[in-house]
């Protein structure tokens, strides 16, 4: 069998993807060291805590995971494993999602396949084989997030999926739907959202 570069490449990155970050567990229990970054799916990430010992964890066991280049410091990233409400009603099993934006009655996820740190120090998210890269919202004292967007929809369609979800603060909406405000500028949504 006969391996192409990229196939060689995923293999490398598979083996050597691990950031400085910090893991807390549910239970308040906390780690800090290299962990390995997770894709959508992963279940367990080991972490190599600062005395050279490694962990590994359940990823439901864990509350939230920040990660970041250890050159960039500044540039923290947090990632969650929740599960979620797909399109329809769909519940779906925990998945990995990186934190876009938070606010006081709102929190916006993005969700796709495989999260990364280039040297710039900001997260990449990327889906494989013509996936999608979806966008989710929390409501503070929501039970879970539910889908508001995903990559390969219109702008109209993103923009009714928003206004379904946060139909409860007309004056946000009616920025939305006027077009004072993107359906998918989540900082300023969260930011502004108040029900």
């Amino acid at each position: 069998m006969t391996l192409g570069g990229c196939q060689i490449y995923g293999l490398v990155k598979d083996a050597t993807d691990k950031e400085e970050g910090k893991i807390i567990m549910k239970d308040g229990k906390e780690y800090v060291g290299r962990v390995e970054m997770p894709n959508v799916n992963t279940k367990r990430l080991s972490i190599v805590v600062n005395d050279g010992q490694k962990t590994v964890v359940e990823a439901k066991d864990i509350a939230s995971l920040t990660v970041w280049k250890k050159t960039h410091p500044e540039l923290k990233h947090t990632l969650k494993y929740l599960p979620s409400e797909f399109l329809r009603k769909k519940m779906r099993k925990p998945l990995w999602m990186a934190v876009t934006a938070t606010g006081p009655y709102v929190e916006f996820y993005t969700c796709s396949f495989d999260y990364s740190i280039p040297s710039s120090g900001y997260l990449k998210i990327t889906s494989v084989q013509n996936g999608s890269i979806e966008h989710l919202a929390l409501k503070k004292g929501g039970k879970m997030p539910k889908t508001i967007s995903i990559s390969d929809i219109s702008k109209r369609q993103k923009r009714k999926l928003l206004l379904e979800y946060l139909n409860d603060d007309a004056a946000l909406a009616k920025k939305i739907n006027n077009q004072d405000i993107r359906p998918d500028d989540f900082e300023t949504i969260a930011e502004i959202y108040h029900p």
